[in-house]
This record gives C-alpha cells, sequence and structure tokens, in this order.
C-alpha cells in the first residue's frame, strides 16, 4: 500500500457509483444504451471525444516511449490522435451524425452491404480488443503501483469496475464518467508539467537529455527511426476514423455541427495534454534516472517528486483516462457483436428490450478476451499503434470514399477490405527490421488501389447504394428525446 492508495480507491468507486447510477437514464431503451438518445450538445461531446483520445497509451504509454526512445516516438501518439480528431471533424463527422447511425458497421452495411458490414465488424472487434487491453494493461499499472497488489490481481479488479458500470448505463456510463475523469487528468498534466519546469527549470531538464532522445532526427533521418515513427503517427491519424467509440460519440452529438465542433475542441486539448505528458517522459530522465523499466516512470514520479495533490492527480488522471477509452470501447464492441453479429446473421426475435439485455451481456466476453490480452501483452503505447494498423490497412479507404465519392460500391469495398488487410498480415512477416514502417504505410495504398480499380471494372453491375446515405432512423430518436 502506498500514500495513493486511499484516493486511488475513493476515485473508483465515484467512477463506478457515477456508472451504475447511470442505468437510470437508460429506460429500458437500446438505442439510449447506445447513443444518448443522440441529444448530447458541444461541450459534452468534445469532453467525451476527448476523454476518449486522452487514453493510458496518449499519457502513460507516450511517458514511457518519450524516456525510452526520444519525444517524438512518444508525442506522435498525442499528435495522432489529434490529427485524427481534426480529420474526422472536417470529413465525416457532419455527414455520419446526419445519417443517425447506432455503430459504424451500420454505415457499411447501408452504403455497401452484408458481407462488407460483416468484414469491417469482425476487423473492429479484433481492433478494439487489442485497444481495451492497452488501457485494461495501464489501468492495472497504475493499481498495482498504489495499492500493492501484483499486476494480474489489479488488471481483474479494474476491468471488473468498467464492466459493470458499462453494462449499467451503456454510452451515458462513459460520458457521465468521462466528465468527471478526464477534467483531472487535464489538470493533473498541466499542473505537473508545469511544476517540474518551474522547479527544476527548462535547462536543467533539458541538459540531461541525449541530443538523439531531442532533436528533429526521429522524424527526418532513415536511420534515426523517422520512418517507425511517421507510419505510426499517420496510422493512428486515418485509422482512428475507424475507432467506433469515436463514432459512437459523433453519433450522439445533436447535430452535424455539433459533431464537427467537439472533434476540433476536443484535437486541440489532445495536444495539450500530450505534449505535458511528453514532457514529463524527458524530465523523467534526469529526475528519475535509476528508472529500468520505463512503464514506471510517471508512476515513480508521482510518488517521489510531484508534491502529494499533484502526484495524486496525475495518477488518477491515468486511471481515469485509460478506463474510460476502455469502458468506451468495451460499450461498442458489445452492441456491434449484438446488431451487427448476432442480430444480422441469427436473426433472433429481439425486441428493443431484447437487444438491450444481449448488449450488456456482450460486454463480458468482450472484457475478458480483453484482459487476457492485457495479461500476455501489457504495452499500452505498442498496442494502441498495433490496434489502428489493422483498420488502418483496410477499413479506411472504403469509409472515406464510401462518405464522399458516389460510384464506390460494394464489390470495391471488400477487395479494399480484404487486400489491405491480407497485405498488413504478409507485410508483418517479410518486411525487414531496416524497413519498419512501410509494414504500416504500404498496405493502405494496395487497399486504395483494390479498391478504385475494382469499383472501375464494376461500375454500372454492382450498385453503389450511395442513396443510403440519405437513410437515417430520425423516427426512432425522436421519440426516444421526447420519453
Amino acid at each position: 500500500m502506498t500514500q495513493m492508495f486511499w484516493p486511488v480507491v475513493i476515485f473508483m468507486a465515484i467512477s463506478l457509483s457515477i456508472g451504475l447510477y447511470t442505468y437510470t437514464q437508460v429506460r429500458g431503451s437500446s438505442r439510449r444504451f447506445t447513443v444518448c438518445g443522440k441529444s448530447m450538445p458541444f461541450f459534452i461531446i468534445g469532453t467525451a471525444l476527448l476523454a476518449q483520445a486522452v487514453d493510458g497509451n496518449a499519457t502513460l504509454g507516450n511517458v514511457a516511449l518519450t524516456h525510452s526512445s526520444g519525444f517524438w516516438a512518444g508525442f506522435m501518439i498525442p499528435l495522432g490522435l489529434a490529427v485524427s480528431l481534426f480529420v474526422v471533424g472536417r470529413y465525416l463527422a457532419g455527414p455520419l451524425n446526419r445519417m443517425n447511425l447506432l455503430t459504424l458497421p451500420e454505415f457499411f452495411y447501408r452504403r455497401y452491404g452484408v458481407r462488407t458490414e460483416l468484414l469491417v465488424s469482425v476487423l473492429t472487434i479484433v481492433c478494439f480488443t487489442v485497444l481495451i487491453a492497452g488501457n485494461l494493461s495501464a489501468v492495472a499499472w497504475i493499481l498495482s503501483v498504489a495499492t500493492g497488489l501484483n499486476y494480474t490481481t489489479a488488471l481483474i479488479v479494474g476491468t471488473a469496475v468498467i464492466v459493470a458500470y458499462t453494462m449499467a448505463g451503456g454510452l451515458y456510463s462513459a460520458i457521465w464518467t468521462d466528465f468527471f475523469q478526464i477534467h483531472v487528468a487535464l489538470i493533473g498534466f498541466i499542473a505537473s508539467a508545469g511544476y517540474v519546469i518551474y522547479t527544476k527549470g527548462w535547462d536543467t531538464i533539458m541538459s540531461a537529455v541525449p541530443v538523439e532522445k531531442l532533436d528533429l532526427s526521429a522524424i527526418t533521418q532513415f536511420n534515426a527511426g523517422a520512418l517507425p515513427n511517421w507510419a505510426a503517427m499517420i496510422s493512428l491519424a486515418l485509422g482512428n476514423a475507424m475507432a467506433l467509440d469515436f463514432m459512437e460519440r459523433v453519433f450522439a452529438a445533436k447535430s452535424p455541427e455539433t459533431a464537427r465542433n467537439g472533434c476540433y475542441y476536443a484535437g486541440v486539448l489532445t495536444i495539450v495534454i500530450g505534449s505535458c505528458a511528453s514532457i514529463l517522459g524527458l524530465a523523467g530522465i534526469s529526475l528519475v534516472p535509476t528508472i529500468v523499466d520505463p512503464r514506471m516512470v510517471l508512476p515513480t514520479m508521482g510518488v517521489s517528486v510531484l508534491p502529494y495533490w499533484m502526484g495524486m492527480m496525475v495518477f488518477i488522471g491515468v486511471l481515469g483516462a485509460s478506463m474510460s477509452t476502455a469502458n468506451g470501447a468495451m460499450l461498442v464492441i458489445s452492441v456491434v457483436l449484438a446488431r451487427n453479429l448476432i442480430q444480422r446473421w441469427l436473426k433472433p426475435n429481439f425486441d428493443d428490450a431484447g437487444m438491450l439485455s444481449l448488449s450488456r451481456i456482450m460486454a463480458i466476453p468482450t472484457a475478458i478476451a480483453a484482459g487476457v490480452a492485457a495479461s500476455i501483452w501489457p504495452e499500452p503505447g505498442i498496442l494502441l499503434v498495433v490496434a489502428f494498423d489493422i483498420v488502418f490497412a483496410g477499413c479506411v479507404v472504403p469509409l472515406f470514399f464510401g462518405v464522399h465519392w458516389p460510384k464506390a460500391n460494394s464489390a470495391g469495398a471488400v477487395a479494399g477490405i480484404v487486400c489491405g488487410t491480407t497485405a498488413r498480415v504478409v507485410a508483418h512477416f517479410v518486411t525487414p527490421a531496416a524497413w519498419a514502417g512501410l509494414d504500416t504505410l504500404l498496405p493502405p495504398v494496395v487497399s486504395l488501389i483494390a479498391f478504385y480499380a475494382t469499383c472501375r471494372l464494376t461500375e454500372g453491375r454492382v450498385p453503389a447504394r450511395h442513396e443510403a446515405l440519405a437513410e437515417s432512423n430520425a423516427d426512432h430518436f425522436a421519440a426516444e428525446v421526447a420519453q
């Protein structure tokens, strides 16, 4: 047990209480459980999007990578996430919000058909199980440091708390707990970065940082790791457009303009918090020089370097950020399993209450799978990049073209997804270590070529289904809001 024990326990208890209370907001409706009746205003949506971007990967993983590999290796994570929010806000948020979707795979169903929906559902389930694992790993590390529990026990406790309130309130639990959790993280990281700069001195901190960890060679010179750094950033920037948890919040916004502006707001603050985390990673080189495991840099600084209240906010800020992302991703996977796989393919005769129950139940196998992955591969920063490589390779091209190119069709979408994903798997095994990064960047190009060529070759023979962009669930949402 450490001095952070009770703050962490109280924080988790408050988060659990808020999450369980949101059960009352669902009112027995699967649509309210999934997208909050499509009624959320700008500040709430912006905060919720920020909470999904600022997770254990962008904080704990960022600090660890910055400390071990240099500023750009760590900062590329929040930078990529911020760019993705700007891209989603500019090109996708408005059109997708206007469609009144319940899940992102539903867009592929309405735009391209059931085969494409199946492919996207399976790939995104794999991707976001890995994403949840990265955040559960971060939760477990913080809990283990604060409470003295071993990593596995902390992982089980953290996962149990998150799955409990996810099942209770759905997206309401995510948004309500986000609002509490992310502001703790925001204040904690800004205050902590300011404190180490003010008390230790910027010049003193930087004098202890090896030149190769700070200069621009990491993003400008091939032999210094520029290719994998850029590949990771681009993968996050574009692959995150397929983020189920981001898009669920876009769908919940009360208007297209609200969704778009919420993305911009979250993108700016993601850069702010990410910059502060990277500064702490650099400061750790001189302030905690004996640390062997870079994942322990931030927890150790929270206990031994920062003032108690500041360290407490960093601790629970990382914990809350990781919990919020795991909660949001767990929710959308359970809903995709229920709606886009079980309901679509097994065709059970579920009414709305039955769909709500099924969505809740599916959170349990999702949590188990992610927990097992987190126990086997406890690497928060790396797990995020791996997760978005999967959807970046095959799904991003059909998504953007499906929104903005009327001639996109289902044959092209299937070709793009299959070829891009296959290329990513092959590239993983055949790409030499010296060319690391190309295994991330080339598969989306393969996907684009296959998608465009197939659409052109089948033009006129395969329906484009672009009229599906005008479909909506507006009547359902109007009824939900009126309740």
